[in-house]
């Protein structure tokens, strides 16, 4: 656990880690990171055992078999991929360093040298990706989305994900509701997707740290002209926003209400894309799909980002994605430093918290401007 760090800074290394949007909405990863944690505080520097953590952690029944449930192994692959993308990024000036080697279920605290300055400040992809947003020309502002619910007289919250029109949604509702038809119910947008705000939070971080301003915004509240000469982040489906809507049509992905289409598909891709769930032992995993499209602004000289997907960990998925230094240098190698773009990203969510453990590049296209 490197003798030269202290239990004070090794908390506090701790504490740090597990509010940074790597771990603060992962909540098995961050029981892990504890438990192990609190075994070297206790003077425990052994490896764990994977049934120990699998049992103990994350509670599993005592009947736990490594080899038809591998979720400790697979949760142990995102905390080493997350450690290296805090310490690649936010944590790249800790002088205290924790990593989880290969084959040990232990923590391993080592000291490390504080970057200089320039090495610090280099982030060539983020710089490049975010470019646009970094120019004191236009303000920025980032969209998200509220879901459209039907409240009854008794407080129950009813949702279908394909009835988002205020208009219409209430007849569609009831069609959907069956028996439930009769009941009272009046439109209510109190709640926002837990993805798609933890991407929020992803990208306002990485602003704040390119020192670019950031100003967000509802959708229900925004119109097209409040964008005329901002550049844009706009998060969410087709079903859900409609400047996502809007923008997507005639580009060689669009996303629909159940798929991301492809419409330009080359020899070895699929025609559209679509979540998938297998269980694979005990464990579920999850794949969905998000694209990224960069396009120009509704008024010359302003940009546009959409983060879209039909599920909201998708989102957030790309939000890591498009806010980790180590992702990016590969797109921006595919992508050319094109100004516009689409790419897209394959997300996999596990067990049935379905918190994102990993996010691919699929594939892109470059978009005439």
């Amino acid at each position: 656990m490197g003798g030269r760090s202290s239990p004070k800074s090794r908390q506090e290394l701790m504490r740090r880690l597990l509010s940074s949007p790597y771990f603060a909405q992962a909540e098995s990863l961050r029981r892990i990171l504890l438990y192990l944690s609190d075994r070297i505080e206790s003077g425990d520097d052994s490896p764990a055992k994977e049934y120990e953590i699998a049992v103990s952690v994350l509670g599993r029944p005592s009947s736990f078999d490594p080899k038809i449930d591998p979720i400790v192994r697979v949760s142990m692959a995102s905390i080493r991929d997350r450690l290296r993308a805090y310490f690649e990024n936010e944590g790249r000036a800790e002088p205290l360093r924790v990593s989880l080697p290969k084959g040990q279920y232990r923590l391993l605290f080592t000291r490390s040298d504080r970057p200089k300055a320039a090495e610090t400040a280099s982030k060539p992809a983020l710089s490049w990706f975010w470019s646009p947003y970094l120019l004191p020309a236009n303000p920025n502002i980032l969209v998200y989305t509220e879901l459209l619910f039907f409240r009854d007289a008794d407080g129950n919250f009813i949702r279908n994900i394909y009835v988002n029109d205020l208009a219409t949604g209430e007849t569609g509702l009831r069609q959907k509701l069956g028996g439930l038809a009769s009941t009272p119910l009046s439109p209510s947008f109190h709640f926002v997707s837990a993805g798609e705000m933890s991407c929020l939070l992803s990208i306002q971080r990485t602003f704040a740290a390119l020192g670019a301003p950031l100003e967000i915004r509802n959708a229900r509240f925004f119109s097209w002209s409040d964008a005329r000469r901002a550049n844009l982040v706009l998060l969410g489906s087709s079903r859900t926003n409609p400047f996502v809507r809007s923008l997507h049509s005639g580009l060689p992905f669009v996303i629909t209400d159940r798929t991301i289409e492809n419409r330009e598909p080359r020899s070895n891709e699929l025609s559209s894309y679509s979540g998938s769930r297998s269980v694979e032992g005990r464990l579920e995993r999850v794949i969905e799909f998000a694209v990224v499209t960069r396009r120009p602004g509704p008024a010359g000289g302003s940009a546009v980002t959409m983060i879209s997907a039909n599920h909201g960990r998708a989102i957030e998925g790309a939000g890591v994605f498009l806010t980790d230094e180590a992702h990016l240098l590969g797109v921006l190698e595919a992508v050319g430093r094109a100004p516009y773009f689409q790419i897209l990203l394959r997300v996999e969510l596990l067990d049935f918290d379905e918190e994102v453990v990993d996010v691919e590049y699929v594939t892109h296209r470059v978009l005439s401007p």
